[in-house]
């Protein structure tokens, strides 16, 4: 299943050709064709091999194992995935994509020396989701971007305390897989408080974490008390000298005034 298809010398040198030089090597990994057409079963099937194949010498080119695997130095490895089977969710993307005579985009993995987190996460003054979601990037030694999205290598990120113990309070997608060389998170959020809380993200033995940060639990709503109805002047008495004059204590100068008008039958009004 494996045809060298292109090899170019590095130093591109006739003298140092003698000398240990550089090499380029292009390698095509595919089933040999058959005569007959396959069916749509043996097209899945071989595109989760070579799909496993890809995850496995991109992992190896991660960790550094590749060069020990095949016996020889391999500084870096570009790697063109699969197209995807017409039965796979992802073959509308390829299918819909302009067709241009442009190589096909190689992804770039080599041994990774950094996790980088690039955009740092932003929590509230309380508890909740994070105003700004944290993404990292996997770099190498000279700082290019290793795309770990060929691998099915995972980030995950869990919440710590002050004194470097993980605590709760840390909810959403905690694992996810990279895109490229990026992984970004999207619905993190802290629902327990806590002061100096920082964020550690982990790749194997890669790690970072972010700057620390507080968290307060959302102030409660206190409702006011009700009034019960309507208030006595000071002096006790319904007539103020206020000219706010409350519905309630209307009511009552009528009734009083009405007594007035008929005591002992005597007309006084």
């Amino acid at each position: 299943m494996i045809r060298i298809t292109n090899i170019i010398r590095e130093d591109g040198g006739a003298r140092r050709r003698k000398r240990s030089t550089g090499l380029r090597v292009e390698v095509e990994i595919k089933k040999p064709p058959v005569q007959q057409t396959t069916n749509t079963t043996n097209d899945e099937e071989d595109f989760v091999q070579l799909k496993n194949i890809a995850d496995d010498l991109g992992q190896a080119a991660v960790s550094g194992n590749l060069s020990q695997s095949i016996g020889f130095n391999v500084s870096s490895m570009g790697i063109i995935p699969p197209p995807p089977p017409s039965s796979d969710p992802s073959w509308n993307e390829e299918a819909m994509e302009e067709v241009t005579r442009e190589e096909p985009t190689v992804n770039y993995v080599s041994s990774v020396s950094e996790l980088l987190l690039i955009e740092e996460p932003i929590a509230g003054e309380f508890v909740g989701p994070l105003h700004q979601q944290p993404s990292l990037m996997a770099v190498d030694e000279q700082g290019n971007c290793v795309s770990m999205g060929v691998t099915t290598l995972a980030v995950t990120v869990s919440l710590k305390d002050a004194s470097g113990s993980s605590v709760g309070g840390l909810e959403g997608n905690t694992t996810i897989l990279f895109s490229t060389c990026w992984a970004n998170f999207t619905d993190l959020s802290i629902q327990n408080s806590g002061e100096n809380l920082t964020m550690v993200f982990t790749l194997k033995e890669w790690g970072t974490k972010s700057r620390a940060f507080s968290v307060k639990n959302n102030p409660t709503t206190q409702t006011p008390p009700s009034t019960g109805g309507p208030q006595c002047t000071p002096d006790n008495s319904v007539f103020s000298s206020s000219t706010a004059v409350s519905a309630g204590s209307l009511c009552l100068v009528s009734v009083i005034y009405a007594v007035a008008c008929c005591s002992d039958c005597v007309p006084i009004c």
